[in-house]
């Protein structure tokens, strides 16, 4: 049986178990952090943080600025193993952690923002049951509203084990310093290529698609294998190589990629 823990009105500290937990913030700006166990947290009305810890979470931010994650948080050792989390910002301007496993991220309404630690993601996939690794899928991003961030070795104050390479323009936050978006023919050495005139089976052929491309630049593209449609993100490993690292759903056609009119401010280093 889940631990019930809950908060009240004041600003609090909420620790959870080594197992599940059913945890509520309720009022203030509260530090909710669920350990270890597949737990629940509400982290209710207040700019809070929340942390899910090892195990399969469920982490919902409601009303106010949070930051959520559904791993150990930005500066604490990866988790080894099943790490599938399920995080709804809800409303308000809040941080979503995209750390290892299949998670699922959900922004919510107001501006969000999307934080990368790691461009080669851990699989969340249990392999008695599913032989085919999988990574993290965002659900309803917006470029009206919400933006990519992606923790870079050595700028500013960058999380544990931060693998993205610094392509800022100037400093931390500021947006990528070269950015491309149209035919993969016209594509030539830019930090962030978005490739709209042609679908790809893999992030590989996408990167071989285009020139010019380095290690450390994100492709972002339209996947069609015939049977799942999608967009793509992708860190480049190699010439002609990369890896994908998220999904964005809600996106089956070619047509819905360019039409999110993606820009070098929807993509920032930090």
């Amino acid at each position: 049986m889940a631990k019930i823990i809950e908060g009240g009105p004041r600003s609090e500290t909420l620790l959870g178990t080594g197992l599940e937990d059913w945890m509520a913030g309720y009022q203030g700006n509260d530090w909710l952090d669920g350990r270890g166990g597949n737990d629940e947290i509400s982290a209710g009305e207040g700019s809070d943080q929340a942390i899910g810890g090892e195990g399969n979470d469920r982490i919902f931010g409601e009303d106010g600025w949070d930051h959520l994650s559904g791993d150990n948080g930005r500066y604490e050792p990866r988790i080894v193993g099943q790490d599938n989390d399920r995080l709804d910002g809800g409303p308000g301007e809040d941080v979503l952690y995209v750390g290892d496993g299949k998670d699922t991220l959900v922004g919510g309404a107001d501006n969000d923002t999307f934080l990368f630690q790691f461009h080669n993601p851990m699989s969340g996939v249990d392999p008695r049951y599913d032989s085919k690794p999988d990574i993290s899928t965002i659900v309803d991003f917006n470029r009206t509203e919400d933006k990519f961030a992606f923790d870079a070795v050595g700028l500013d104050n960058d999380g544990f084990g931060a693998n993205f390479v610094n392509n800022a323009s100037v400093q931390s936050g500021s947006p990528v310093s070269s950015f491309y978006s149209g035919a993969a023919s016209g594509a030539n050495g830019e930090h962030v290529v978005v490739i709209t005139d042609q679908p790809f089976t893999s992030a590989s052929a996408a990167a071989s698609a285009i020139s010019g491309e380095a290690p450390g630049d994100i492709i972002v593209y339209h996947y069609n294998d015939g049977i799942n449609k999608m967009v793509n993100l992708a860190y480049v490993t190699s010439e002609n190589n990369a890896h994908e690292f998220v999904h964005l759903s809600g996106m089956p056609n070619l047509a819905d990629l360019a039409n999110m009119g993606l820009t070098a401010s929807d993509f920032s280093f930090v």
